[in-house]
């Protein structure tokens, strides 16, 4: 994989593993009967997880219908650090990412290039598509305070604004799992999470199969998770640069 790619996945890596940094409801869950509750059911997954930790691999395929795999970690501690890693050939470090109260450090060794500072900051030069802030990603509130809920048959969707873009969240009404999530730039999608595979750890449900498709770069991305934790210790030197 080449190191440009190899970015790319990261990317998309950060936007699938953010957008489902919380945990899943204790099983069994019941089912979600109206809006309210749906947002009730959100807004408790995000307060339940302190600490998340989870390994993967992720197989990348092309336009071209070419694949290409590698492996990562993340590691995040809620409410202002984060440690995103993605390995090339399992041993070699393509993309490592560290965010860490106002700063971060996002480092992309194969290429030689590194990138920090604080954020707020100007920056002129911000080749990611994200930039370097990606703790909306892992970190921050959804804003489920704003968000609509629609009915959609056996789903139920939570739309969340977010200025120029908005997330759509899709929650089975049958027993609250996340099925997919969307965002969205205006009327476009940008990226779509198809959540599957769902296994119990420590008592709550958790998706070990995760496909995220990007439309507009026509990648597809398969995750699967190898191992989960949350809300156990995690080493503070982790998060320091």
């Amino acid at each position: 994989m080449s190191a440009r790619r190899r970015t790319g996945a990261a990317l998309v890596v950060c936007a699938v593993l953010g957008c489902h940094r919380v945990a899943q409801s204790p099983q069994p869950q019941g089912a979600i009967r109206s809006g309210a509750e749906a947002l009730a059911v959100l807004e408790h997954r995000e307060a339940d997880t302190r600490t998340l930790t989870a390994t993967f691999k992720l197989t990348l395929r092309k336009p071209d219908g070419s694949e290409e795999s590698s492996r990562g970690a993340v590691v995040v501690a809620r409410p202002d650090r984060l440690r995103l890693q993605i390995f090339s050939f399992g041993v070699m470090t393509a993309y490592d990412y560290t965010a860490n109260g106002d700063r971060y450090r996002a480092r992309r060794p194969l290429q030689g290039q590194q990138t920090s500072g604080r954020f707020g900051e100007a920056a002129a030069d911000r080749a990611d598509a994200f930039g370097e802030d990606l703790r909306p990603l892992f970190l921050g509130a959804p804003g489920f305070a704003n968000a609509v809920v629609r009915d959609g048959g056996d789903r139920w969707i939570v739309v969340v604004p977010g200025g120029s873009e908005r997330r759509e969240i899709e929650l089975s009404k049958r027993d609250g799992a996340v099925l997919r999530e969307t965002l969205y730039a205006g009327d476009a999608s940008r990226l779509s999470m198809d959540y599957g595979d769902y296994r119990g750890v420590d008592g709550v449900s958790m998706p070990f199969a995760i496909t995220v498709t990007v439309p507009d770069k026509q990648l597809r991305l398969t995750i699967e998770v190898t191992r989960y934790t949350r809300n156990q210790p995690v080493d503070s030197h982790l998060f320091e640069f």
